[in-house]
């Protein structure tokens, strides 16, 4: 499976761009740390590049405090462990998880299902909602041993993204 994030537009402190799988079967928008020249630790997105996508069976804090709140939203166990981003050399850490601001992100990848470029604070929503869709069309393929990728392009390689 091939998730791929386009980004678009990026300012002083954040970045927003569109994703979506090549089927066709999943599509959001996503929000990352601004570009820097020098890495700042959680504080800016990873390399554009193709990286393979892992389960990372390990609770972390984060992935604690995801389990209980995303668990207990749904009322149901569907969210173990986040799906990590892995080989990128700058970075290491890099999930995709919910979230509404740049805030949330240190470092990590944010889907949601939609977004308001005129706010400043808070321009993502329905964030939870993209983010289960999202482990639930790549979380078994990766059980099974399916291997996943997300190929991360940057503004001033823009695709058409027909879906």
């Amino acid at each position: 499976m091939e998730i791929i994030l386009q980004r678009l537009w990026h300012d002083k402190e954040q970045t927003f761009g569109f994703a979506r799988d090549l089927e066709g079967l999943f599509k959001a928008h996503s929000l990352e740390d601004e570009p820097r020249d020098q890495k700042v630790k959680g504080e800016t997105r990873i390399p554009a590049g193709r990286y393979e996508l892992k389960i990372r069976k390990e609770d972390t804090p984060l992935t604690l405090r995801h389990r209980e709140s995303y668990n207990k939203a749904y009322k149901t166990a569907w969210f173990q462990y986040h799906i990590e981003v892995v080989g990128v050399k700058t970075h290491s850490g890099i999930y995709i998880h919910s979230g509404v601001d740049q805030a949330h992100t240190d470092g990590c990848l944010l889907f949601a299902d939609k977004c308001d470029l005129s706010l400043s604070v808070k321009p993502l929503a329905n964030s939870l909602v993209a983010i289960k869709r999202f482990y639930e069309l790549v979380y078994p393929k990766l059980e099974s041993g399916e291997r996943c990728f997300i190929t991360i392009l940057d503004e001033n390689n823009i695709i058409s993204l027909h879906v």
